[in-house]
């Protein structure tokens, strides 16, 4: 990571304005996934349409949940994961108690987004024990 000294005072590169983020190899895996899911419930949607009936409603609010925590995923880490968890274990409600065709489906498609939150936490995790070595490393001025 490239240093940079203004008026004194050292600025990390991460830290520069203009500098453009990259992105992680995980937040490009969630978005073939999230483009994959859509597909999904383009498919769903067509084939049982019925705002009355309570997979769909199901399915649908959980896909508005993986928007969200996909949307989080660019802010924190931590969180994303967690949402993506919670969004698995609705899945399971939804293949267990809900769901009158196709159970297992919610459940298998979701095991990918369920290792992606754990993925999203670890690396929360190994972010934050970097910064806290980084900042015990680095010298007052």
């Amino acid at each position: 990571m490239e240093k940079q000294i203004s008026n004194g005072e050292e600025k990390h590169s991460s830290q520069l304005p203009g500098k453009k983020k990259r992105f992680s190899v995980l937040q490009i895996i969630l978005t073939i996934f999230g483009l994959l899911y859509l597909l999904f419930i383009v498919g769903f949607s067509i084939d049982n349409y019925n705002l009355f009936n309570l997979e769909y409603i199901i399915v649908n609010l959980s896909f508005v949940l993986f928007l969200i925590g996909y949307y989080i995923v660019w802010k924190n880490e931590k969180v994303a994961g967690i949402i993506f968890i919670f969004w698995w274990v609705v899945m399971w409600c939804l293949a267990l108690f809900i769901a009158e065709h196709d159970r297992g489906s919610s459940v298998a498609m979701g095991l990918p987004l369920f290792i992606l939150g754990i993925l999203f936490i670890i690396s929360w995790y190994k972010k934050k024990s970097k910064e806290k070595t980084d900042s015990v490393t680095e010298p007052e001025s």
